[in-house]
């Protein structure tokens, strides 16, 4: 029997529409007598690894939010996306599924090669360069399906002492289920639904622990997935229906062999390909799920990640340290993108202006961006019962991005050379050496220091011809412009906390701390004097007003510096509730600087400073012993302070893609019966609204083409999951989600290049989907 009652501060999404949608179901629940069933709640114990060490949530004084795979299990979470609409002060801005980016108490990010928040997947960072594009998909997640996981977690706020660069907002990491040594197991899984506006959608998924002697386990995991679309494209004599289609598979294996009773090796490989026939975007704001093109081209994407590792683990006795625990981990990522987009309205808007002839086919885009990334983390720590507590390790990464944007399939009638090409090369090497230490002191206070050295190395040759770098005739691939840049720094971060435990009831504590994010290059720009230059002329006039001369090739790293005072209270062994409050100030903020519509290209620069202030609050309750109830609340006003003409920023402008508030409620009841119990899963997410340019709800993005305005409006997410789980190890549910069928805007620029007056490439949530889900465990 699966245990439903198992409380987290993260719940997983279970949306009762506030006690509304599962009505029936929690109606009987709190009809039962209060007294003895609230004296028999429990929540269990929630454990996590965020501090590179097994700890209770409750004892680090981190702010964390945490759900197991249990949990994402018997909600059906199969994406990252469905958990961090629960999570307070997490957002994210998504083109599709495998293209989201994720921001934590508004450290937002919009252009740069490395994102903002880290995100690993068990030993592994996954976070890495990218091209630096700010509509690149290389900049994106990688987004596992959510099966056979022992659970996710959060951590908000700075993480630059364990978890080095590009933890700015916080890290996001996902453990997998290890290899089980004990015993043999398997379990199978299937969903069945349907979207609305869609078509049918199916899940399989597949998990077996297999014994290898003694001494040695192997886990495989295999899924596969297939979503029907819910968008059509419509062209000139017809329409293809459901273009953004998406189909999934993904194979997990680990080999956990144990050399001695207190050292173990394991192998991991993780591989999972994502492809879709088309965009997952439709025309607004005035066409519902349609998007209107010239001519019938596909959009393809691809998205194939191979993640190799092995790691080393080994706890041994020394005469001066006491026992000790070593962990090594190298690890190999090869990530490739394969996308492409029409852009030939694109071209037939810019036609009066170049005069070139009117396009006969579908002029098209090519984004090809490879990743080879290699890891290696050595640490050790203690592992005693000292009031002195210790960790130190080295940190070795080396990435390679090659990234090739082309213009010039079905640009024929414009130049033979294309409309504007670019070939990036890029490299990146950090090496860090870090350690924390923790004292125990009057028995109830413990201070701890981290700190981080890392120095980085990061070069880049990129090659830019065509059209647009010489009107008339273009620049030839052989006559392109080349740019070779580097960037390298050294920093020192740090994190200092101050806890009080000031009962067995919880503690308070208190933090400073920073986290930093590398710089990178920028593509070229074409200048000119002559005005018979076309784009290059005015580009040269729009540097000069800007006070530039020659290119902006490089921009540096940006900083941010924490203060956070949080709270962690369990005053009964049924309720448990997490608070926080904070302030982030984010100085030489990697922003993008627009030019002219006439000259056409943007660049990244560090400009201006922001401060995020807010409070999130996390509380779960074991009402009784068949209901449990999780509540978030989070809330973030980030703000630049100051005025920024060159990048159109004022002081006060809020940033982009930043909810000033999020909230989520879930519930989660069940009901013993003779052979089994029937169980209500229900949540419901509100997140606010964001802003899709930074300023304000009212800001005038007609300059940007952006007709829906600047406001991606606030919304409601409902699910419910109504279920019936055996005891002979089976189980079998219907779901709704997305209850009331509540479109979320996720962005109103889903393009490389860049939006056109009349409509906007927007990208939303999925539509309401329900179906039947069934398990079974051996």
């Amino acid at each position: 029997m699966k245990d439903h009652q198992n409380g987290s501060s993260l719940r997983f999404p279970l949306k009762p529409l506030a006690a509304a949608v599962a009505a029936p179901g929690l109606a009987i629940g709190l009809w039962l007598p209060a007294g003895a069933a609230a004296e028999e709640a429990v929540l269990e114990e929630v454990v996590v690894t965020s501090t590179k060490r097994e700890a209770s949530l409750q004892e680090i004084p981190l702010s964390i939010s945490a759900v197991s795979g249990e949990k994402l299990q018997a909600a059906g979470i199969q994406d990252f996306e469905d958990v961090a609409a629960s999570v307070p002060s997490l957002s994210f801005k998504s083109s599709g599924p495998g293209r989201t980016k994720l921001n934590i108490r508004g450290i937002s990010s919009v252009t740069g090669v490395a994102p903002t928040v880290s995100y690993y997947i068990d030993e592994m960072p996954i976070s890495t360069i990218s091209s630096g594009s700010s509509t690149s998909f290389a900049s994106t997640i990688v987004s596992p399906k959510m099966f056979d996981l022992d659970r996710v977690e959060i951590l908000r706020g700075p993480q630059g002492t364990l978890f080095g660069s590009s933890s700015m907002g916080g890290t996001v990491r996902i453990i997998t289920a290890q290899p089980n040594l004990d015993s043999a197991e398997g379990r199978v899984a299937a969903e069945f639904s349907s979207t609305a506006g869609g078509g049918m959608n199916y899940l399989l998924n597949g998990m077996g622990n297999m014994l290898l002697g003694e001494n040695a386990a192997l886990r495989v995991e295999a899924s596969s997935s297939d979503r029907s679309g819910f968008v059509d494209r419509v062209f000139e004599g017809g329409s293809e229906e459901d273009v953004d289609a998406e189909e999934t598979q993904l194979i997990r294996a680990a080999l956990r062999y144990q050399l001695t009773d207190s050292t173990y090796i394991q192998p991991a490989v993780f591989h999972q390909t994502l492809s879709m026939d088309g965009k997952p975007n439709f025309d607004g704001p005035d066409r519902d799920d349609e998007q209107v093109r010239p001519f019938d081209a596909a959009e393809p994407f691809e998205d194939t990640f191979t993640l190799g590792s092995v790691t080393l683990g080994s706890d041994f006795e020394t005469l001066s340290l006491g026992t000790m625990s070593l962990v090594a981990n190298f690890s190999i990522i090869d990530r490739r993108f394969d996308n492409v987009e029409d852009m030939t309205d694109h071209v037939i808007f810019l036609q009066p202006i170049f005069g070139y002839d009117m396009p006969s086919a579908a002029a098209l885009v090519d984004e090809s961006v490879t990743l080879d990334d290699r890891t290696l983390e050595i640490r050790l720590s203690s592992q005693t019962d000292s009031d002195f507590q210790w960790l130190a390790g080295f940190y070795r990464k080396d990435a390679e991005v090659n990234a090739d944007y082309r213009m010039d399939r079905g640009f024929e009638y414009v130049t033979a050379n294309g409309l504007a090409n670019t070939n990036d090369r890029s490299s990146y090497e950090e090496t860090a050496f870090f350690g924390e230490g923790s004292l125990t002191f009057a028995s109830d206070f413990t201070f701890t220091l981290g700190l981080r050295r890392l120095e980085y190395d990061f070069e880049q040759h990129k090659e830019d011809w065509g059209f647009a770098y010489a009107p008339i005739e273009g620049l030839s691939e052989a006559e392109a412009n080349i740019l070779d840049v580097s960037a390298s720094d050294e920093e020192l971060n740090y994190r200092a906390t101050l806890a009080w435990q000031f009962s067995e009831m919880g503690q308070v504590y208190a933090t400073a701390s920073d986290a930093t994010r590398p710089g990178g290059g920028n593509r070229s720009i074409p200048r000119s004097e002559d005005p018979g230059t076309g784009n290059a002329y005015a580009c040269n006039n729009d540097l000069n007003a800007l006070g530039i001369s020659g290119n902006p090739t490089t921009y540096a790293g940006d900083v941010v510096d924490n203060l956070e005072l949080g709270l962690k209270l369990q005053p009964t062994d049924s309720l448990r509730i997490n608070t926080a409050v904070y302030r982030i100030d984010w100085k030489d903020i990697q922003q993008r600087v627009n030019t002219s519509g006439a000259c056409g290209f943007n660049f990244t620069a560090n400009v201006g400073g922001a401060v995020s202030t807010g409070f999130e609050l996390e509380a779960v309750a074991a009402v009784t012993e068949r209901l449990t109830l999780n509540a978030g609340v989070g809330y973030t006003d980030a703000e630049f302070t100051e005025t920024v003409s060159t990048a159109g920023i004022t002081e006060g402008d809020r940033l982009t893609d930043v909810p000033e508030m999020t909230a989520s409620l879930s519930a989660d009841w069940s009901m013993p019966l003779a052979s089994g119990e029937v169980f209500v899963l229900g949540s419901i997410n509100y997140v606010d609204e964001t802003l899709e340019v930074p300023g304000s709800a009212s800001s005038d993005v007609s300059g940007f083409d952006i007709d829906s305005g600047n406001a991606k409006p606030s919304y409601t997410i409902a699910n419910l999951r109504i279920g019936y789980a055996s005891f002979e190890n089976w189980e079998a549910s219907f779901f709704v989600d997305n209850l009331t069928d509540e479109v979320a805007i996720y962005s109103y620029n889903d393009a490389i290049v860049f939006n056109l007056p009349g409509f906007d490439r927007t990208a939303r949530n999925r539509p309401r989907t329900m179906g039947l889900s069934a398990q079974y465990s051996f």
